[in-house]
Order: structure tokens, then sequence, then C-alpha cells
């Protein structure tokens, strides 16, 4: 597969919040790799998005305008936009993160990813008792 990015990468494990429909809806995201150029958000549940939508980062204290690149299922890919790009930049981490960091955020997925299939397995027990 062909990397396609313009700028590294930086895995995270940032609290971001999604505001849509002139701030009438938001949705809660995780904030997993970002860029000078734009994001990965990973939302519990699918989200449909509009094209374009504001990006709050809490621990930044930072909103960010963004447009959707790509949608699959609860991860969204997302481009900063042009008039927000300067503000943009200052988001993505400085330093590469540290091994331990890295190893960290590994098993968080791993995690996530366990608590995504007791979950469902919930579901099925719960749908079968009924």
């Amino acid at each position: 597969m062909d990397e396609r990015r313009h700028t590294p990468r930086h895995r995270t494990f940032l609290q971001g919040r999604v505001f849509y429909n002139n701030r009438r809806q938001s949705a809660d995201c995780i904030i997993r790799e970002l860029t000078d150029e734009g994001a990965r958000l990973s939302f519990t549940d699918t989200v449909a998005l509009p094209h374009a939508f504001e990006l709050h980062i809490p621990n930044r204290d930072q909103t960010i305008r963004v447009e959707t690149i790509w949608n699959h299922g609860t991860d969204v890919g997302v481009a900063f936009s042009k008039a927000d790009a300067h503000a943009a930049a200052t988001i993505a981490p400085a330093m590469q993160t540290a091994t331990h960091e890295q190893t960290l955020l590994e098993r968080i997925d791993k995690l996530e990813k366990e608590l995504g299939a007791l979950r469902r397995r919930i579901s099925e027990i719960e749908m079968k008792s009924s």
C-alpha cells in the first residue's frame, strides 16, 4: 500500500469532540493520529458526519475546522481546513512518540478491540435470551 501522507503522522490518544449542524449536534471521539495536515478520529459507534465540521481538542483548548477525507465505520480521516492551517500546525506533537508510549498505545488498541468483541458477544447473548 502506498503512503499518501505528505507529513509524518504521530500516534496520539487525545480526547476530542466534533461539533456539526451549527453546533447543535456533537459526538465524542479519540484522536488516534495527527499530522500537520489532518487526523484520524475514532468513535465508539458509527457517526454520520457532514463533509465539514469542527474538531475541539479540550487538552489543547483548540477548535479547528476540518473536512472529511475518508470514513470507515468508526474511524474517520479528516484534513484541517486551509483557513485553519496555521492553527492546525500547532496541534501535531513536536517530537516523536517514545517507545514506552508506543507500547501503551498498542496495548490500548488491543484492549479496545477486546472490549468491542465482548460488547458484541453480550449483545448476542441478550438477543438469544429475549
